[in-house]
């Protein structure tokens, strides 16, 4: 005897031409409701229906996915939609005047009629939906009633709320995490409040308060403080047994990250006085090598970025666990949220008494492609006054910078989070495929450089299955550079029409790293381990 069992969904079974069942012995349908027949009844007999016997029922699990995405600082797909002429919107600079991100691209193309896949969105750090951006703390610090702490409590509620009608059911728990910019910080402290005790205050020998990462976005909850689910999974877990949701299994499976910024609070590295640390690092503070939990981490960085607030925090700890691209461009040409078309004025650089430096750099970036002869030019700001020497800056001025190159970064992500079972909408996926032509000849080049990465680590995961070691899988990685699959004249057209250049020296907080004249390989930004 064998039985097949079904143990979600609906099976509809149509023919064009007849159906025939045959068996040597009887055939029986049998329900706990109904059986419906619909023709000639001729011949057809009808029972009751018997109970199900108990030992016959099934026991495999139900395999649940949530997919949850943490947009950036001042992204947020609501706000984007409603545009820079909403009241809330300053018309200028903030997240009603971006284009989408490649994470709000990324919920919309989910397949939302996928069987037991769920998805939920956080809006970006720093933002409200219908409300003006909170610069500070928000925006500046990543933390306050819209930072990174307030949108992962806010992802807890939401995610646990998503899974309400799995109330009471067997289910494994598949839960997929991405996020850009400082979504990404956010996705990855997620992770790590997910897989740590909840904090409790207790208030009787077995009873106690959960309490929230954030309040502004939790509320404390009664709960048993040996309870699994909590100890195990967190605040997360506490939504969850709000609900009554009770995995039987919890797996984080995939982690998707564009360009980890945490830029969390005033003092992103740490400091020591005499050796002995008073402030941890922005990745000790969120626990962002907790990352390495998951089942599988992607990150895609930007090559490009060198601003001195935009550390990247990579992920080094989930060795082999994890896949990482550092691929041209800067930290919104990997994310997302350009808008097309857009005008780009930068001021580079400055110096007092001669141009010479501004001019040196000028040589450099025309050489390098960023930028035309005639897009480039040095001019005084101010004049030699009274023994003063007189200030000189370098300017470079674009007049249309496409958007475009996102879709490489986005299409990447698609495609390995595909191989996650993550189940998208195929005529989402189809409005993002890279039509410039120009555009697909550089997604080749890059696809050559990202498929030898991952036939690098597929060599590392069976040394890893067999020693548990990753051994130096991350030092190798770091050896393969897009520079040597891309055609150099590809490059500099590509800088100069699809790339952008965040660094800023007159604007507070976007400054560069490098303040010297320094050419591609030297303008790099800090990157802290995680």
């Amino acid at each position: 005897m064998s039985i097949e069992y079904f143990v979600e969904g609906k099976i509809k079974t149509q023919v064009k031409g007849g159906y025939l069942a045959f068996s040597k012995e009887n055939i029986i349908h049998n329900t706990i409701a109904s059986v419906e027949q619909k023709g000639n009844e001729e011949g057809i007999k009808y029972n009751n229906p018997k109970k199900v016997n108990p030992n016959d029922k099934p026991t495999n699990l139900i395999n649940v996915s949530l997919n949850l995405f943490f947009d950036g600082t001042q992204n947020n797909k609501t706000n984007t939609t409603l545009g820079k002429n909403y009241e809330e919107s300053n018309h200028e600079d903030d997240s009603y005047t971006n284009d989408f991100s490649n994470v709000a691209r990324g919920y919309d193309a989910i397949d939302p009629n996928a069987e037991n896949q769920i998805r939920v969105y956080i809006e970006g750090i720093g933002t409200t939906d219908m409300e003006s951006d909170t610069i500070l703390p928000g925006v500046g610090l990543g933390t306050g009633d819209t930072g990174v702490p307030a949108k992962v409590t806010k992802g807890c509620v939401k995610g646990a709320e998503a899974l309400k009608s799995y109330a009471g059911k067997n289910i494994h728990l598949k839960v997929n995490v991405y996020g850009f910019s400082r979504g990404a910080t956010a996705a990855r402290h997620f992770v790590h409040i997910a897989t740590n005790p909840c904090r409790v205050l207790k208030s009787s020998e077995k009873k106690g308060m959960a309490l929230p990462p954030h309040e502004a976005e939790g509320k404390r909850i009664e709960v048993d403080q040996d309870d699994e689910l909590i100890t195990k999974h967190g605040y997360f877990g506490v939504c969850l047994r709000y609900w009554e949701v009770l995995p039987q299994k919890i797996t984080f499976n995939f982690v998707g990250l564009y360009d980890t910024v945490a830029s969390y609070g005033v003092d992103h590295r740490g400091k020591e006085v005499f050796g002995v640390p008073v402030i941890d690092n922005d990745t000790k503070q969120l626990g962002l090598d907790d990352v390495s939990k998951a089942y599988f981490v992607l990150q895609i960085a930007a090559d490009d970025e060198f601003r001195d607030n935009f550390d990247l925090t990579n992920i080094k700890k989930s060795g082999v666990k994890g896949l990482e691209f550092t691929l041209p461009g800067v930290h919104s040409d990997i994310g997302g949220c350009y808008v097309n078309g857009s005008k780009e004025s930068v001021d580079l650089f400055t110096e007092e008494g001669s141009t010479e430096k501004c001019e040196r750099y000028r040589k450099i970036l025309i050489e390098e492609g960023w930028y035309q002869p005639d897009e480039i030019f040095t001019r005084r700001i101010s004049p030699h006054v009274h023994g003063v020497d007189a200030r000189h800056i370098l300017t470079g001025t674009r007049k249309k910078l496409y958007n475009t190159y996102d879709k490489v970064a986005l299409n990447s992500m698609f495609h390995y989070s595909k191989q996650f079972e993550v189940k998208y909408d195929e005529k989402s996926l189809k409005s993002h495929t890279i039509q410039d032509v120009f555009l697909m000849k550089v997604y080749n080049q890059l696809l050559g450089y990202m498929n030898a990465c991952t036939q690098l680590r597929s060599g590392y995961v069976e040394e890893y299955n067999r020693t548990n070691s990753s051994g130096d899988y991350t030092e190798k990685l770091k050896t393969l550079q897009y520079e040597n699959f891309m055609d150099p004249n590809d490059l500099k057209t590509l800088r100069n029409q699809y790339l952008h250049w965040s660094a800023s020296v007159t604007k507070f907080g976007l400054g560069p790293r490098i303040g010297k004249v320094a050419n591609g390989k030297e303008r790099k930004r800090n990157i802290q381990d995680g």
